[in-house]
């Protein structure tokens, strides 16, 4: 006897409300990066989708589409529906099993992260990238003048905060970020703390690899990693194939080949909420402890931190029900203004528990790499705010807020 189809929706799916054809629509598109095609779907399908859990027959989700529409659907249109999900790789199916451990696999044996959105959010060609990148430091693109050729340094910078949205939306904001390191003494090598925006299962995951830019390799500090994978009591690899689409470190990548090209990384991806906050926060703290020893106490490194985040996520695309109003912008500007304030006394704990208080209803993207960083400088170094900003991301009024700072060794004035 046949097993009856109980189709299931795999894990890293996301559906993005858009308009097409004058109609809202709704496109389905792979997060991680297993699938690099998107589908769009009426919402009407879109619950259909919503019922592949797994546990549904095809009956089931029949049934439960008339009870809830009063349409019909057929079974051979439903088993289409199925069939396209399946060759996209869009359900957990023995196909999307197959592609996973094979795509898996190739990542971790490739010495090199290939670049993933060039071409995208900045040019592939090396030239073009170059003049793109220059004009970010203009100050009618709102950047802070390009650094200085020569002249004095200002201090030693132990760490950034700059943007991981995309560079066409925010490349004046990361300029303020690296002009302050260009015109410092910096640190060779810098752990790049990325936002990672899929789950892990230990918090943080690194990958031993360089990055692959426009500009040319990024090298990864294999030195570093070694003494991270030696001294860390948890799995750091176990989640690295998350790095293979991820753009928060590929977009700082980018910017240090360009203004620091013997620059050295450590690249590591950072995913905590509240929830994995209450049960690891001691893990959490002690990893946070061990990056403080290798940026401040270990004579054989001159490393720093740099936490690639954007702050407040707010409109329909990130799941609000209502459309900001232009004020919203303000008021949000406002209340990052309150948690750069924390930061840069790096009073780590006192920013997570506004963040924790409403739940980060702001959606703050960046929880995870910005208290890492607040909770290695405690005590060792303060920051300076730079620059903020905002981007409009669609035409429902969206809009993602987002800052850089310096962080110095030593305690600077403003």
């Amino acid at each position: 006897m046949t097993k009856e189809l109980r189709p299931k929706l795999r894990y890293g799916l996301e559906a993005l409300p858009v308009q097409h054809s004058g109609e809202k629509m709704f496109v389905l598109r792979d997060r991680i990066g297993f699938s690099s095609e998107s589908l769009v779907f009426s919402p009407a399908a879109i619950h259909i989708l919503a019922n592949m859990n797994g546990r549904n027959s095809l009956r089931d989700l029949q049934a439960d589409f008339m009870k809830k529409s009063g349409q019909s659907i057929q079974t051979q249109d439903l088993q289409e529906l199925v069939n396209t999900l399946d060759e996209h790789l869009f359900l957990d199916s023995d196909r999307f099993r197959r592609v996973a451990e094979k795509e898996i696999s190739d990542f971790v044996g490739n010495p090199v992260r290939d670049m993933q959105h060039a071409g995208s959010s900045y040019p592939e060609d090396a030239e073009k990238l170059r003049e793109k990148l220059r004009s970010f430091f203009s100050p009618q693109n709102g950047g802070p003048g390009y650094p200085a050729a020569s002249g004095g340094r200002s201090g030693k910078v132990a760490g950034l905060v700059a943007p991981h949205i995309d560079l066409n939306a925010g490349g004046g904001c990361f300029a303020h970020a690296y002009k302050a390191a260009a015109q410092s003494l910096v640190p060779d090598t810098w752990i790049v703390l990325g936002t990672g925006h899929e789950p892990m299962e230990n918090c943080f995951a690194l990958t031993v690899k360089d990055f692959q830019t426009p500009l040319g390799t990024v090298k990864c500090d294999k030195k570093i990693c070694e003494e991270l994978l030696r001294r860390t009591p948890f799995d750091l690899l176990a989640n690295q194939y998350n790095h293979r689409r991820e753009h928060t470190i590929e977009f700082q990548a980018v910017f240090l080949s360009f203004l620091q090209p013997g620059a050295r990384i450590v690249p590591l991806l950072c995913s905590f909420g509240e929830e994995e906050w209450s049960a690891r926060g001691k893990m959490v703290d002690d990893f946070a402890r061990l990056l403080a020893e290798i940026v401040f106490e270990n004579n054989s490194h001159s490393a720093g931190l740099i936490a690639s985040v954007d702050f407040a996520h707010v409109g329909p695309r990130y799941g609000d029900r209502f459309r900001p109003q232009p004020k919203a912008i303000e008021e949000n500007l406002w209340q990052d203004t309150s948690l750069l304030k924390l930061l840069e006394q790096c009073r780590a704990q006192d920013f997570l528990d506004i963040i924790n208080r409403d739940q980060n209803s702001r959606n703050i993207c960046g929880v995870a790499p910005l208290y890492t960083m607040a909770k290695a400088f405690e005590g060792r170094a303060e920051g300076k705010t730079l620059s903020q900003s905002h981007a409009v991301v669609d035409d429902q009024g969206s809009f993602v807020t987002f800052a850089s700072m310096a962080f110095y060794a030593e305690t600077v004035g403003n």
